[in-house]
């Protein structure tokens, strides 16, 4: 069988000519032109932009979390806060709850690579506090609370990881630390740790019923525009048990007590963002345009939806079967030597037609070595393939009868990488390039 290819480029606002037949089609020798399939162009599309808030980025389960404040020059404030539930690594049925302690000491390793985004010079304030809400095994996501205990807390101000640190007392010895978050908690928060019931040194069920876990919420009401950033930490244990995540405990001089992390599934990574400049509440308020510049944020912040209102016309005189289908986005001139772009994004669908909670779309799940969203420095743009979603789309109307051309979010992944980027995208280079072919 003869086959000729059809070539659809899809570019933001731009209608261009209809589409027409293209020379070079890929022959079979052996069969008649009736079977052949032609080589068209089409370019009669539009891509519709605006910036949404985001409200769907899961904030539990993710390797690493962020921590800190920043007041982007663009953007605007935001700040990223912790919430853990903790356990106990050694049970002690003994344990001398009636004595004062020495001190505690919360430590929390940075992760290599990772390390931060925005201005690691800035010193931050931050406060930890205890937990009154337990943390459970649900999904959580960036914009929910969780309560903390105001009545207890400690302040740190300093930098958010130090480089180098000394180590500290264990078990009458000396133990390194990898560079990281070290904070001495107040007298007041290491009685509270000290003098629970009995019960709450024995076994983790016991210690949730008294310790319910620490929040650490920045509190930095006087950053400039460009000062603060996101730390980003291993609260759970994922780079080694050796520089696990603890707080320290000590009494008697030359006695430990620790307590642990239970893990990713009950690290909660709060984001809060705003109040936005006047040009990003434009977009937020006036849902029913299209915008040359859209925004996206980490921390459950902002998020791009893109409309594709003219998809479905591949399919008005017969189905088609889509051979490669990929969307470039390209940044604009917002970036800087702290506030850099994402090294990845990542590409979304509604769950339904009601819904601004979003899913991967098919063809990062099926396929994710050639699904793309890294970013390419050279070209500042970011590449993805969407051939198996524009398939699924077309099949439903022409199969089913279903209208599932939702759109599309394009949004800062709070995991692979955990960062605290944002980026604009200049959606008068925005392509959309799809390969298909069509019987006569």
């Amino acid at each position: 069988m003869k086959f000729r290819v059809y070539l659809a480029v899809l570019t933001v606002l731009v209608g261009l000519a209809a589409c027409k037949k293209q020379d070079g089609n890929i022959i079979i020798d052996g069969q008649s032109n009736n079977y052949q399939l032609e080589i068209f162009r089409s370019d009669s599309f539009q891509l519709m932009a605006k910036t949404i808030r985001e409200d769907s980025l899961p904030a539990n389960g993710i390797s690493y979390t962020l921590l800190g404040e920043m007041n982007d020059p663009i953007l605007g404030k935001s700040k990223a806060s912790l919430f853990a539930k903790m356990n106990i690594l050694e049970p002690e049925n003994n344990f001398p709850n009636n004595i004062e302690p020495d001190s505690a000491i919360l430590y929390i390793p940075m992760v290599d690579g990772l390390n931060f985004y925005g201005n690691a010079l800035t010193k931050q304030r931050l406060q930890v506090f205890p937990l009154t809400d337990g943390i459970t095994s649900k999904v959580y996501y960036q914009n929910e609370n969780i309560a903390y205990n105001k009545q207890i807390s400690a302040n740190y101000y300093g930098p958010m990881f130090q480089q180098k640190l000394d180590s500290v007392g264990y078990r009458k010895e000396k133990m390194g630390l990898k560079p990281g978050l070290l904070i001495k908690l107040s007298a007041e928060f290491a009685r509270s740790l000290m003098q629970m019931p009995s019960e709450a040194y024995q076994s983790n069920d016991g210690l949730a019923k008294h310790f319910k876990g620490i929040a650490i919420v920045p509190e930095n009401d006087e950053l400039m525009p460009g000062d603060g950033g996101y730390a980003v930490l291993d609260l759970s244990n994922v780079i080694s048990l050796a520089y696990r995540a603890k707080i320290m405990l000590y009494y008697n001089d030359t006695s430990t007590f620790v307590f642990g992390f239970e893990g990713k599934g009950t690290n909660v990574n709060q984001g809060k963002v705003g109040p936005y400049p006047q040009f990003i509440n434009d977009q937020l308020q006036n849902s029913q345009k299209s915008y040359t510049t859209t925004y996206i944020q980490a921390l459950g912040g902002l998020k791009t939806e893109i409309q594709i209102p003219y998809l479905l016309n591949l399919i008005k005189d017969g189905n088609v079967a889509i051979n490669k289908a990929e969307i470039l986005f390209y940044t604009n001139e917002i970036a800087s030597v702290n506030q850099f772009a994402p090294p990845r994004l990542n590409l979304y669908q509604p769950l339904n037609g009601l819904s601004k909670r979003n899913r991967l779309i098919d063809d990062a799940t099926l396929s994710p070595a050639t699904f793309g969203g890294v970013y390419d420095e050279s070209r500042k743009c970011y590449r993805f393939t969407v051939t198996r979603h524009i398939q699924n789309i077309l099949n439903d109307q022409y199969f089913r009868s279903l209208n599932t051309n939702l759109g599309l979010y394009l949004a800062v992944p709070s995991d692979n990488p955990v960062i605290g980027a944002r980026a604009g995208i200049d959606h008068s280079k925005t392509k959309l390039i799809i390969t298909y072919t069509k019987p006569n």
